[in-house]
């Protein structure tokens, strides 16, 4: 598996790092406020697990699956939203916690959800954003690491078709071990 990656981008010390400065960027928003977090499923279970336990506020934790990459590398389709447990987001205040923040298109239309339910404050934070493909106008106010190029992503829970998950650190997949 890991002869698979081409070179480390991101160390687990330099992610452990990046996570607390994050949350304290979050702590320093949010204050002594309730937050709600919601994690998008799969990939941003290791972040929002290391991310929360930095979190010295009340911290509710809800789970939602965004799909639209199948097994490839590209999205194939619009976001399927997927919250697993019905929840009145009147009044809440909610942290969107992504893996990565590509096209924009799934935070978009995750935001556009919870607004849509009356919360009273939306923010996003992505352990990773790609700005240079973006077609979604979304802000992502905390952000771990700026991805430059084009280049496919995994470990620290990003996957490619399941695998790679488990790597504790963040490198780039070797091109001939990514579909075409």
């Amino acid at each position: 598996m890991e002869a698979d990656v081409e070179r480390i981008l991101y160390s687990r010390a330099q992610i452990d790092e990046r996570v607390k400065e994050l949350a304290a960027q979050v702590v320093g928003v949010y204050r002594e406020k309730d937050l709600t977090v919601v994690v998008v499923l799969s990939g941003a279970f290791m972040f929002a697990a290391d991310l929360v336990r930095h979190l010295a506020q009340h911290v509710e934790v809800v789970f939602v699956r965004a799909t639209s990459y199948g097994d490839g590398t590209a999205p194939q389709h619009a976001p399927k939203i997927d919250v697993f447990d019905p929840i009145d987001w009147s009044g809440r205040d909610v942290l969107i916690v992504e893996d990565i923040v590509d096209t924009g298109h799934t935070l978009s239309a995750l935001i556009g959800v919870v607004t849509a339910g009356g919360a009273r404050s939306v923010r996003a934070c992505a352990f990773l954003e790609k700005t240079s493909r973006r077609a979604a106008d979304v802000e992502v106010e905390f952000a771990g690491f700026q991805l430059e190029g084009d280049e496919f992503v995994v470990g620290y829970g990003l996957d490619l078709a399941g695998r790679y998950r488990n790597l504790p650190y963040v490198g780039v997949l070797r091109a001939g071990r990514i579909p075409d």
